[in-house]
């Protein structure tokens, strides 16, 4: 006599495995397209990889790109709202105060989720809808720093520097987080612990 096991369908769990949380299917959607790219992994990967039925992404997404933005908007929620609460905490009294720590909590949310930023990397170099839709989800935070960003340096406090190159000399060493197997190579361990050195020297060549 067949098993329930053997009956189901190729790519789905048991039907009394546990059903990952909306949180953990999110998270492997993102580790799925920062390894395997956008174009590459395919429906059927992304359910394999979620654990999930052979139909659920179509069932709860419909398509693929839809799923991508669910997934993208999640991961830049998460640090949208570390780092908007670490500025927040600082700014009453002093914006530069605000911006420093905002920027340590950029690079500590950004460490701990080094697949976004292999994401970014990847869509940041291509002119798609996609890397537009990435902008928008940023856009709040980006309107609410460039003030602080343009009083500060006004007030001399921040190098008279173009917003662009602001943002850049912020994100771009976080390729240290996404290139992991290039920066084990120059001999960084895995576990290491080294967002706050990252975010001192970056802080020290914008500061005057």
């Amino acid at each position: 006599m067949a098993t329930r096991q053997s009956r189901r369908g190729p790519g789905r769990p048991p039907a009394d495995a546990p059903l990952p949380e909306l949180e953990e299917i999110l998270q492997r959607g993102l580790e799925a397209f920062a390894e395997l790219g956008y174009e590459a992994v395919s429906v059927r990967q992304l359910n394999e990889r979620l654990g999930m039925g052979h139909t659920f992404i179509h069932d709860r997404y419909g398509t693929k790109d839809a799923f991508w933005r669910a997934v993208m908007e999640s991961a830049i929620r998460h640090v949208t709202e570390e780092v908007a609460a670490a500025f927040e905490k600082e700014r009453p009294t002093d914006d530069l105060a605000g911006l420093i720590a905002s920027v340590r909590a950029f690079h500590e949310a950004n460490a701990r989720r080094p697949h976004l930023t292999r994401v970014m990397d990847y869509e940041s170099g291509r002119d798609s809808p996609r890397l537009a839709y990435l902008y928008e989800l940023m856009k709040p935070l980006n309107d609410a720093g460039r003030p602080v960003f343009d009083r500060l340096v006004r007030e001399g406090k921040l190098r008279d520097i173009p917003w662009y190159l602001f943002h850049f000399a912020v994100t771009k060493p976080l390729a240290m987080y996404s290139q992991a197997p290039l920066a084990r190579l120059f001999g960084r361990a895995d576990d290491a612990d080294d967002h706050a050195l990252l975010s001192t020297i970056v802080l020290n060549g914008l500061l005057t």
